[in-house]
């Protein structure tokens, strides 16, 4: 059964541990979202899986490595992505312009509050299809623009604003490519904006698109349990996290992969 009234997802035991690599790419790429339930990785198992999915992104990142970063909510000053606060829907790769296929995520530790901590994923496709048509012009037409904050993250970035195509087509599947504003009061990463629009009109407009966005026909909110994979196509969803609380455990292993022509098809 899908995991949104849009057909986004599927779910899947630990049965079928056997045969993970190819259950999970099928799955991803044709439903957005594979999600397995009680496995037992560590870091090396993690990581002899992630390779196995597919091949390594290029890593232009300031922290961790294309099969293993831990998300650690990480309670230190100026950690974002890998910290405690929220992380809006957004596109894996985009600010450093990196193609990425699939996003890996696995619970290694979990402890928190119900709706805390937990990851959102959205299916774009679906959302994009069914758009407003001013939401659809500005993203196709008008353009976005990004100011990253988060340094020590992002270090090869332009440090100034810069614009970031927000459809993209690597092959595979034509998509949006882009991120959500952070909410107001809370560390952020990077800023973006509308091309050429005044700061009222810009934000009316991510007030708009992140209403739309976050509508239940299109997004999944998971709540992690020790043991749980996910495997998220980055060229169908948008994902995201919710913020993590003062006394909540999370630690999460993230991989990124680009598939092949021949594993992209099965």
């Amino acid at each position: 059964m899908s995991l949104t009234p849009s057909g986004l997802g599927t779910r899947f035991g630990a049965d079928v541990a056997d045969d993970l690599v190819d259950t999970c790419q099928r799955a991803a790429t044709r439903t957005g979202l594979a999600l397995v339930r009680g496995l037992d990785l560590d870091a090396d198992s993690f990581q002899r899986l992630v390779h196995a999915l597919g091949d390594t992104v290029d890593h232009k990142f300031g922290e961790g490595r294309a099969d293993l970063l831990e998300l650690n909510a990480s309670a230190d000053d100026g950690k974002v992505v890998t910290g405690r606060g929220p992380l809006p829907l957004h596109t894996d790769g985009l600010l450093v312009g990196e193609r990425t296929d699939l996003i890996v995520l696995y619970a290694a530790r979990f402890s928190d509050r119900p709706g805390s901590g937990e990851t959102t994923v959205c299916d774009q496709l679906a959302a994009w299809a069914e758009m407003p048509d001013d939401l659809r012009q500005v993203i196709e037409h008008t353009g976005l623009e990004y100011l990253v904050e988060e340094r020590g993250y992002f270090p090869t970035v332009p440090q100034s604003w810069y614009e970031i195509p927000a459809v993209r087509d690597y092959g595979r599947v034509r998509s949006l490519n882009l991120t959500l504003p952070f909410p107001p009061g809370v560390p952020r990463g990077w800023q973006v904006r509308v091309k050429g629009a005044d700061e009222e009109d810009s934000a009316r407009f991510f007030a708009r698109l992140g209403e739309f966005l976050h509508r239940p026909r299109y997004l999944y909110q998971h709540s992690w349990q020790v043991g749980d994979l996910m495997v998220i196509d980055n060229q169908r969803t948008l994902h995201g996290r919710t913020a993590i609380s003062d006394d909540g455990e999370r630690l999460l292993f993230r991989g990124q992969v680009t598939l092949a022509a021949d594993r992209a098809a099965r």
